[in-house]
């Protein structure tokens, strides 16, 4: 039986298999029903970080820490989703 891949809270990240053929692929689907391919070694590898960095007592950021460090670090803002935008079928 088919998977399904729903999202209830955007973006989300959906490991999208091919049974038949054995291959994968990653992506974040976001609220315009759009995608972003992620090499899956990016997402091994930020995953890596993330657990040393817990190890090491670090936590996620939240609320606004999340847009403090990436205007900081990134140079980067938010992509704001608009509730009503997204039409479910």
């Amino acid at each position: 039986m088919p998977e399904k891949y729903e999202c209830n809270v955007y973006p989300c990240i959906h490991v999208v298999v091919d049974y038949r053929r054995k291959r994968y692929a990653a992506f974040i689907e976001t609220l315009d029903t759009g995608y972003y391919y992620i090499k899956a070694s990016e997402i091994l590898a930020a995953a890596e970080k993330i657990n040393s960095l817990m190890k090491k007592h670090f936590r996620e950021a939240v609320g606004d820490e999340i847009d403090e460090i990436a205007a900081r670090e990134l140079g980067a803002e938010r992509i704001e989703f608009e509730e009503e935008e997204y039409v479910e079928e």
